[in-house]
């Protein structure tokens, strides 16, 4: 295909990772970070440094990426849990696609209920399967048939593209270990080499919208060579609150897996896991200066809009909690890097602090390509923010929500209508972010409210505290008008206060 030549519309790429939270990068102040080409972009775009899901796992954020809506009107409320019927067919491809757009996906999906092609996307590439109702990030059967005619015998039953020594590694050191396919055969080159042959297809005469989505840094913890021993273990900042367990959280937390399936990690055994994790953050790096350069020698760069985000973080450690999920309402398994590099922007570097949601970025791609967008959503637009660094902010705070049925994660595909849910049998968790404060509704637990003033790391719940007795009722009210649409019995009991049992820390 020859170089496009310039448009009026702008081109717009997404690069997306799995579970990378929002300071893993050196540009957020890791110092043991190695992300120099994500270092170099966020010195060309706006950085949005208090971007936050809607929701702590995969398929509930990448829902509301797509459709820009809540997890409670898009209706997939966990993992597998399928979209709202009338929406399969819609969100965000669709509306690119309706302007005149050229289309692609590439990689993991995790939209449960639909498919790239149903939601817009003309071409794809990379493609994971869906087995049991659920579609397996890396299990992609073309990497799989890459590996495999390659000579790497990777486990029939397991989804995560391992081999027998991967799988011992595991049981053994445990929880990370070096991969015993190369890094020029992993998965993640191997997705960048098929996305970018996909996109040289792609027709000379439209813009295009462009998504590629990696798994890594998602777990498990295999890691090829040389990003296994990349990261300086002399720069790694162990989290606060590493070794508690939950320690002073509520039960549920306390009590889950999150908390004691990582539990044996010494310091050491913590330093290793968090660099193999940063090691597979340097590897998503990698393939984006691949992916730029890419464009960079084709003439697209210059007009093409740039984002880098994930649908959500990884606690790796803090409160000694591990991993996402349901129960996880706190800052490192909320908060996500969001960067949009725009070519015409004045001057690059921008940072805010405005808060912003996952649920804010259709609508902010939309206006900034000058596409129609009218869908009835719950994002608010950021364009303005854009190379903007003192625009005003367009939300006062954000939200969070997740559910479990029957108290159970489990789920094959299966749609559940939320009018459904019952206090009797499921559970509700709810959380709100303000510049100073996070509260966390638990309809089954005990709340928790941390100043971030002087609590980064929300290690005190102050919750019980007269003193902020005013801010907790406030911020329950918020959550009650918010989710009351939807939630109503919850709702009606967030604003006449609880019970309340634990004792300011």
């Amino acid at each position: 295909m020859t170089a496009a030549a310039p448009r009026t519309r702008p081109n717009v790429l997404i690069l997306m990772s799995d579970e990378q939270r929002w300071d893993t990068l050196g540009h957020a102040g890791n110092p043991a970070a190695r992300t120099s080409h994500l270092d170099a972009l966020a010195q060309e775009s706006t950085s949005f440094d208090a971007c936050y899901t809607p929701f702590p796992l995969c398929c509930p954020s990448r829902t509301s990426l797509w459709t820009g809506r809540m997890p409670r009107h898009h209706h997939v409320l966990g993992n597998w849990r399928a979209i709202r019927p009338d929406l399969a067919d819609g969100g965000l491809a669709q509306a690119f696609r309706a302007a005149g757009y050229h289309t692609l996906y590439c990689g993991k999906w995790h939209v449960p209920g639909t498919t790239p092609q149903r939601m817009g996307f003309a071409d794809t590439a990379a493609i994971p399967a869906v087995l049991n109702g659920k579609d397996r990030g890396r299990y992609i059967e073309p990497y799989r048939a890459h590996a495999s005619g390659l000579g790497y015998d990777l486990l029939d039953d397991h989804i995560e593209n391992l081999t027998a020594a991967d799988a011992h590694a595991l049981r053994q050191t445990p929880h990370r270990g070096t991969a015993r396919i190369p890094y020029e055969h992993f998965l993640e080159p191997w997705q960048t080499g098929e996305f970018l042959r996909a996109l040289d297809r792609r027709p000379d005469d439209q813009p295009w919208l462009a998504v590629c989505s990696y798994n890594a840094p998602h777990f498990p913890m295999i890691v090829p060579e040389p990003y296994d021993r990349i990261i300086d273990r002399e720069r790694i900042r162990l989290p606060a609150g590493l070794g508690t367990a939950g320690a002073g959280k509520p039960r549920e937390v306390a009590d889950s897996g999150f908390a004691h399936r990582y539990a044996g990690l010494d310091e050491h055994g913590w330093t290793e896991l968090i660099a193999h994790y940063l090691g597979l953050c340097a590897l998503i790096d990698t393939q984006v200066g691949t992916v730029l350069e890419h464009l960079r020698r084709s003439g697209d760069l210059d007009h093409t809009i740039v984002v880098f985000t994930s649908d959500h973080g990884d606690m790796m450690g803090a409160h000694g909690l591990m991993e996402k999920g349901h129960l996880l309402h706190y800052e490192e398994a909320l908060r996500v890097p969001l960067l949009i590099r725009h070519p015409d922007a004045t001057g690059g570097g921008v940072r805010t602090s405005n808060p912003v949601s996952v649920v804010d970025v259709a609508a902010t791609l939309a206006e900034l390509a000058g596409v129609p967008w009218d869908e009835a959503d719950d994002g608010i637009s950021a364009a303005a923010m854009v190379g903007a660094p003192h625009a005003r902010a367009t939300r006062a705070h954000v939200t969070s929500e997740s559910v479990l049925y029957g108290m159970s994660a489990d789920a094959a595909g299966q749609y559940v209508d939320p009018a459904t849910w019952d206090p009797a049998t499921d559970a509700l968790n709810l959380s709100i972010r303000t510049p100073q404060l996070r509260y966390i509704y638990r309809s089954r637990d005990i709340d928790e409210l941390y100043d971030h003033t002087d609590d980064p790391h929300e290690q005190h719940n102050r919750a019980a505290g007269p003193q902020y007795a005013a801010h907790r009722a406030e911020l329950r009210r918020l959550l009650a008008e918010e989710v009351a649409d939807v939630f109503g019995t919850v709702a009606a009991g967030l604003t006449p206060d609880k019970a309340y049992q634990l004792e300011e820390q």
